[in-house]
């Protein structure tokens, strides 16, 4: 490139320029990781575990009842499990409710490999007399929430079936 003088200049000044403020830009974004603790802020991990579930569709006194047994994996805290149960029925088909927490009432404080819980009519409300248990159509889920993390996430470690078998 030629001046009016006839001189001949070269671009690197605008190249120098451009190399400096992507050279800034870069480092911002670095000290604004590190200051913003951005590295640090990765999900927790659901505990992995397997657990085996033996369901029975003949109507016992009760109704139908589900046993879940944990058969390996991470031992679990009892804390931070909880059980919800959707769509189940009494065998006139009306809604019924899972009332309370079946693991905080029949796991212990760690929560291994032959750990049982049972799910059964007795734990439902609107179970009537002479009513039994209906769990054919319901799908149950184990919710593990971490205590110790300040992430406010739950996530979903079992459910009940299987939705590739529905």
């Amino acid at each position: 490139m030629r001046d009016d003088a006839g001189n001949e200049r070269g671009v690197s000044t605008v190249i120098g320029v451009v190399l400096m403020v992507a050279i800034v830009v870069i480092l911002a974004a670095v000290v604004g990781t590190f200051v913003l603790n951005i590295g640090q802020q990765q999900p927790q991990n659901a505990p992995q575990t397997a657990i085996v579930a033996d369901y029975s569709k003949e109507t016992s006194p009760n109704g139908e009842y589900l046993n879940l047994t944990v058969g390996s994996g991470e031992t679990l805290q009892r804390n931070e499990l909880s059980v919800t149960v959707s769509d189940a029925k009494d065998s006139s088909g009306n809604d019924v409710s899972l009332t309370g927490n079946p693991i905080q009432a029949q796991a212990p404080t760690e929560i291994s490999s032959g750990t049982e819980i049972s799910i059964n009519a007795k734990q439902f409300s609107g179970v009537g007399s002479g009513e039994h248990l209906d769990l054919s159509e319901a799908t149950l889920r184990i919710v593990w929430e971490p205590a110790t993390s300040e992430e406010t996430n739950t996530y979903v470690i079992y459910r009940w079936p299987d939705p590739s078998t529905r």
